[in-house]
């Protein structure tokens, strides 16, 4: 008799056991599901302008590398060469768009996603010491020019305002002042070749994350214009 009931305890609690680890099961399958389903909605929703923004540097710049960037050289005054300014923007624009998907993903485990983890790789390459054209504080503190504060969260602001803070604010002209001191250095092989490096690994980017050019103009490039060096280090 006691034998039998505790043959029967046995049994109830070798099922609820059972049960119970299927649960946790079925709750670590859900909540890994829903994280998931979270990164690649995130992605989603933060890569399409980022890939228009890069897309529009990479066309940028590739126009710059064919004239050997003659429209840069030695000129340091924004309001007076509309190439220089765009190119500070379409840079600034950039920048600012990987600081709102880096500020939007401290939430979210993007890397779940294999776009955004290969997003991420791009960004880290593109911040390392051989490949960033201004340290990391000071690309981000430019790309930060370019956000404000919308209800719906960050957003970037027009070409126009951010010319005006430009010319109107101290401390955006103490940010960006070493970006456009470096652009009108391009003449001398150095810079331009760090230019043209930087662009490349954009247009990589691009090519990578929107292979279908869905969002993208499919381009050419300018391997013509890069020297041993340069292709060594890419």
């Amino acid at each position: 008799m006691i034998g039998d009931w505790l043959q029967l305890l046995g049994a109830a609690l070798g099922g609820g056991l059972v049960v119970k680890l299927l649960d946790i099961a079925y709750q670590e399958y859900r909540s890994r599901s829903m994280k998931s389903k979270s990164a690649r909605a995130f992605v989603d929703s933060h890569l399409v302008p980022l890939i228009k923004v890069a897309d529009e540097l990479v066309g940028k710049l590739r126009s710059l590398a064919m004239q050997d960037f003659q429209p840069l050289h030695d000129t340091t005054d924004l309001a007076r060469s509309k190439d220089l300014q765009s190119t500070v923007y379409l840079l600034s624009k950039f920048w600012a768009q990987i600081e709102v998907f880096r500020t939007a993903g401290l939430t979210v485990e993007f890397v779940r996603d294999e776009r955004g983890r290969t997003l991420q790789t791009f960004i880290d390459c593109l911040e390392s010491r051989r490949v960033r054209l201004q340290d990391r504080i000071s690309q981000r503190a430019i790309g930060e020019l370019m956000l404000s504060d919308q209800a719906e969260g960050l957003d970037l602001v027009r070409f126009l305002d951010f010319a005006l803070r430009q010319k109107e604010h101290p401390l955006a002209q103490e940010w960006v002042g070493p970006l456009v001191d470096f652009l009108s250095r391009t003449r001398h092989t150095t810079e331009r070749q760090r230019l043209m490096a930087y662009g490349i690994v954009v247009h990589a980017l691009v090519d990578t994350l929107d292979p279908k050019h869905a969002l993208s103009r499919e381009r050419p490039s300018y391997p013509r214009k890069l020297s041993r060096k340069t292709w060594r280090d890419l």
